[in-house]
């Protein structure tokens, strides 16, 4: 008998059908893949699974029982634990209370902060997480923060456990930690449902995939009896191997199939045009006139140092290529990011075009044509409360602004570029003044990467530039950065997914506490390469 099955069900929100007699069950002892690309039903799906939502018709059966009276309360009651990308954690109460949120013991009217800390540490050893129970949850890395929702759930012991892309900001070391967790609940009897766009990860660790693709099941496989380029065809209806673009150099590179995604993306010629346009404007300002793309070393940095993350980086940004900085999370990789964008202190040697730069603050980066899309899109990437219209425009007010006077807002222009962008990105939206908050997260990250292309970069930093994003919008970003460093931009990105990193970049340095140990490059970028150097921090042999 299954644990959890899922019967007929369907679900619309205003007479928009978004589930439609979706079916699947989960075994005691099973581990199952929830896969499809967002906006398939995978969160509706859960949310009915949790109790967050009721279905419209059909039925869901727990441990051979109707569920009825359903509530997120009642499924942690009878064992359904859950973990989300979206951390539940109360930044200013300790790792301890987070994880007991709720069953405090108290003596007195005062919390056992000590005894609480005490029955923390066991289930914090169990999901590969060394720090003090006392720390406020707010002071961890994201990854950790993550790892305490884990600890979260298990702490109430859950027969089913839902892993709904819980391994999104988790380097490998700590992912490996999680699915510890579900092989030892899998052992126990214990079942899972685990979501993830990391394909690698599913197969690792699932037993059955389940595809959901417009709000119905597609098809249910066996581990054993698939593989990616199936799943993925289920999905989107698209073979894997035609996710990244070809590379820099390549063959074919510039050749894009009719009624590709990408073209919506500005075509290298209006690209060229515009920025022909921008120079002839700024002409005039010693300071702001940048020379044209033509190819070789835009950034140079030498022995770039920032106090406890990283010493003495060299790296070379070229136009028209993609580099990468890989190692596991943590070493170091961020925080070149961010100094090279003017957030934190550095010392070193920094040359733009040969000659020395110095990226003190955002503002200095910016005048130097240097754009920053950051990890967290939605705490430093975007102002979530406000609408897409504020956002892109928000950092375009150059372009907005009559005579550059910024007290006044030509809302004409404001229209254009605003639907200009939204066009040429392919953003789905319902109008210019739905909230960002409400969009899927790829559509939020490509207004995080569109709110930068008006002021044509000439660099442009990402950090983990699709984390948490369906296969299908991946594809979309990374012809996008290919279609930019075609026109000239030098692109810099931090990932924690190796073929990410193998399949889109042209060269890849390698991090190890906070140092380059290896670069790799043509048929030496391999992704065991990759990650013998990241774990290890010694140069791969040849």
């Amino acid at each position: 008998m299954a644990l959890l099955a899922v019967e007929q069900v369907s679900k619309s929100f205003a007479g928009n059908r978004v589930l439609d007699r979706v079916s699947f069950d989960v075994r005691p002892g099973e581990v199952l893949a929830l896969v499809g690309e967002n906006g398939a039903g995978k969160s509706t799906v859960l949310s009915l699974v949790t109790g967050l939502l009721a279905p419209d018709s059909g039925r869901i059966a727990y441990d051979g029982e109707p569920l009825r009276s359903w509530s997120p309360h009642r499924a942690r009651e009878v064992g359904i634990g859950s973990v989300h990308q979206e951390l539940s954690l109360n930044p200013h109460q300790t790792v301890a209370e987070n994880v007991f949120l709720g069953q405090w013991p108290s003596r007195r009217g005062l919390i056992l902060r000590r005894d609480l800390a005490r029955r923390a540490r066991p289930l914090l050893d169990r999901v590969g997480l060394d720090v003090d129970p006392l720390t406020r949850a707010g002071r961890l890395p994201l990854g950790q923060q993550q790892l305490v929702e884990l600890a979260k759930a298990l702490a109430s012991g859950p027969r089913l456990l839902i892993l709904d892309e819980a391994t999104s900001a988790l380097d490998d070391d700590q992912v490996r930690s999680v699915f510890a967790v579900v092989d030892e609940l899998r052992a126990a009897g214990s079942s899972v449902i685990i979501v993830s766009h990391r394909m690698g990860e599913l197969f690792a660790v699932s037993d059955r995939l389940t595809v959901l693709k417009d709000g119905e099941v597609m098809a249910t496989r066996e581990r054993a009896e698939t593989d990616h380029d199936d799943i993925v065809r289920l999905m989107i209806g698209r073979e894997l191997s035609d996710l990244f673009p070809p590379k820099a150099g390549m063959s074919g590179a510039d050749e894009l199939a009719q009624g590709d995604e990408i073209a919506a993306i500005p075509s290298e010629k209006e690209i060229a045009s515009e920025k022909a346009a921008a120079e002839d404007a700024t002409a005039d300002s010693a300071d702001d006139a940048e020379p044209a793309h033509g190819g070789g070393t835009v950034l140079r940095a030498r022995g770039l140092t920032v106090p406890g993350a990283c010493e003495g980086v060299d790296l070379d940004l070229e136009a028209g290529r993609i580099i990468g900085l890989g190692g596991l999370q943590g070493q170091g990789q961020r925080a070149v990011l961010r100094a090279l964008f003017g957030l934190v202190r550095h010392t070193g040697r920094i040359e733009l075009d040969g000659r020395p730069a110095r990226l003190a603050s955002p503002r200095e980066a910016i005048r130097h044509r240097i754009a920053y899309v950051p990890e967290d899109r939605k705490v430093e990437g975007l102002h979530v409360a406000q609408t897409v219209r504020a956002n892109l425009a928000l950092t375009n007010l150059d372009v907005v602004t009559p005579g550059r006077r910024l007290l006044t807002v030509d809302r004409g222009a404001e229209a254009r570029l605003v639907d200009d962008l939204v066009e040429r990105m392919r953003i789905r939206v319902t109008g210019p003044e739905q909230e960002a908050r409400r969009l899927s997260g790829g559509n939020q990250q490509k207004v995080a990467l569109a709110r930068w292309l008006p002021a044509k970069p000439r660099i442009l930093l990402l950090a983990e530039p699709t984390r948490g994003i369906d296969v299908g919008t991946k594809r979309e970003i990374y012809h996008l950065l290919r279609r930019l460093a075609d026109s000239g931009v030098a692109v810099l990105i931090t990932s924690g997914d190796t073929m990410e990193l193998v399949g889109l970049c042209d060269e890849v340095a390698v991090m190890y506490e906070g140092a380059v140990v290896d670069r790799l490059a043509g048929d030496g970028l391999t992704e065991e390469r990759l990650v013998r150097a990241s774990v290890t921090g010694t140069v791969a042999d040849d």
